[in-house]
């Protein structure tokens, strides 16, 4: 959907949003020095984007049931970021161009080579991932508050 504008542009990491009309990527412009997640309109090819900071790039990112928030894995210092404290699980809310973030969960004791791929629980008040924070894979869930909860 995305039509790469530059050299080095990095446009990946697909996922429809719940009702379909839009399918939402991980863009890079260019790759590991700006970061965005951005969103084409599947009838139109309309783009949306919201920037993030170096830290809150993630492997994967996702789109809460109602899409009105966001979640991201985060990543190692060794992930295309290169992020120096990107290993967070984050629960981000769009604010005009940008996505505010929340950390959710320390990932410092998971090795980023099990990929943890958010998704929220279909009432929406759950991120879910599978972490191998004790030697082993499990799954997780960390439960989303309001905010000033």
């Amino acid at each position: 959907m995305h039509r790469r504008t530059m050299d080095m542009e990095i446009a990946g990491h697909e996922w429809f949003a719940p009702d379909g009309k839009t399918i939402w990527f991980d863009l890079q412009q260019p790759r590991s020095v700006t970061f965005f997640v951005a969103g084409a309109d599947v009838k139109t090819g309309k783009e949306k984007k919201y920037r993030l900071e170096r830290n809150e790039w993630s492997i994967h990112f996702n789109i809460s049931p109602d899409q009105q928030l966001f979640a991201g894995d985060g990543g190692d210092p060794g992930q295309v970021a290169k992020a120096p404290d990107g290993e967070w699980i984050y629960l981000f809310r769009p604010e005009g161009d940008r996505l505010i973030s929340q950390k959710m969960v320390n990932m410092k004791h998971h090795n980023y080579k099990l990929e943890p791929n958010v998704h929220f629980s279909s009432d929406g008040k759950w991120i879910i991932f599978r972490a191998n924070f004790e030697g082993h894979t499990n799954v997780y869930a960390v439960e989303i508050s309001k905010p000033g909860d």
